[in-house]
């Protein structure tokens, strides 16, 4: 990894967190001609990883992959291109070909961690991004000139000048706090838990199953090399006595195979423990605070369920470098980027966040949502909008209106 020289270095962009969204960033403005650096607080070996994160990358996400020199992982050596089926208490959802008809590429993908950070880390150094691993940011102050960022690493304090900070340091944010970004945080009564199995058939077509279950939520993803992840979001309650791992992963196998709709277990092998989480509360903060815009789960951590985390950690870098792609980081120019980074994520990313806060909340109304969704599963055309919004491809707005209508007009009959 590249290392500056000098105590005191100039930059054009410090961005503060090297996963996803920050390394995207990165990638983006270095692209723009900008000298860049990313402080990572982790020392990092080549192939580390995020561990806690279930690698299903919703369609809106994938298409940006390319821009960031990473179309190579869309080949079947490096993930698995795939769609969501819906087993809901209505009926199937499901729909032929793609995500969008008029997209015919626009598909998931079940890329793993394991391949996708290093891999941006690569991407990004071969753009020229600076990386500065097993640092912190301890200090950071704004001047007529820019910022100046105060670090702290194995060699001992740097200081560092930069026309523009990005937060991209993931879902506690420490540069939120500093700077005073506030936390709106939502309730998530579902915990989860998941992990690696081998022996497990792959679904036809290698579609992504969702099954719900009383109020859960249990997730079959085929991976490269005929491996296959179990997910579970399940009520808090359901799962708070699995205690030790041997207890738990058995009690996940039974409850994967007690349901009819999922692959059999019984030639199922765990090739990992089972990871996961019990309390995960969606986490929502402003995009731009004053100067500093916020990216990734800095600005915005929602309920993993929903499973927007990787795209939406490349949508917001892809959103924000979009709005500089034709201005300088001159004070003037940043303000009217900021302000428009600020729109472009209002109207791209903010239509979802209020469904996904009320998805964590489960719903006690079985009945509704059994007729809700008999409704989606009866309509060709309902089925496609329900898989293009879980996919984030449409606005909830669109969706809902239709749901709505279609519903009223089923009563009536």
């Amino acid at each position: 990894m590249s290392v500056l020289n000098a105590d005191r270095s100039q930059l054009d962009v410090a961005v503060v967190g090297g996963s996803i969204a920050g390394l995207a960033t990165a990638i983006r403005f270095s692209q723009l001609g900008h000298r860049v650096a990313v402080f990572e607080k982790k020392a990092m070996h080549q192939e580390a990883y995020k561990r806690l994160c279930t690698h299903f990358m919703q369609p809106n996400g994938v298409p940006l992959l390319a821009g960031l020199g990473l179309a190579h992982l869309r080949e079947p050596a490096w993930s698995v291109t795939t769609k969501a089926v819906f087993v809901t208490p209505g009926g199937l959802i499901e729909g032929p070909g793609s995500y969008l008809p008029e997209q015919p590429d626009s598909y998931a993908l079940n890329l793993e961690r394991r391949v996708l950070d290093p891999a941006m880390r690569a991407a990004a150094r071969e753009q020229g991004v600076l990386f500065f691993t097993g640092v912190t940011v301890e200090g950071i102050e704004e001047g007529d000139a820019g910022w100046t960022l105060e670090t702290h690493g194995e060699t001992g304090p740097r200081q560092f000048e930069t026309q523009l900070v990005v937060a991209a340091d993931g879902r506690v944010s420490p540069l939120a706090k500093e700077l005073g970004n506030p936390t709106e945080s939502h309730p998530n009564e579902r915990a989860c838990l998941f992990g690696y199995f081998s022996g497990v058939a792959a679904p036809v077509g290698n579609r992504s199953i969702f099954i719900m279950h009383e109020g859960d939520l249990a997730c079959v993803y085929p991976l490269v090399g005929g491996r296959t992840l179990l997910v579970l979001f399940a009520d808090k309650s359901r799962v708070a006595d699995w205690r030790g791992q041997e207890d738990r992963l058995r009690q996940f196998m039974n409850y994967f195979d007690e349901l009819p709709e999922a692959p059999s277990m019984s030639e199922a092998e765990p090739l990992s423990e089972l990871l996961g989480y019990s309390d995960y509360p969606s986490l929502v903060r402003q995009p731009v605070l004053n100067s500093v815009p916020f990216v990734g789960d800095a600005a915005l951590s929602l309920d993993p369920m929903s499973g927007v985390g990787c795209g939406f950690a490349l949508s917001s870098a892809d959103l924000l470098a979009s709005s500089f792609a034709d201005r300088s980081l001159a004070k003037a120019d940043l303000k009217v980027g900021l302000d428009d980074y600020r729109q472009r994520y209002a109207e791209v990313i903010g239509p979802h966040i209020q469904g996904i806060c009320a998805d964590a909340v489960i719903s006690k109304k079985e009945a509704f949502r059994r007729k809700m969704f008999k409704t989606i599963s009866d309509s060709p055309e309902l089925s496609r909008k329900y898989l293009a919004i879980t996919g984030r491809l449409l606005a909830p707005d669109e969706f809902n209106q239709d749901l709505m209508r279609a519903m009223l007009t089923r009563s009536a009959r």
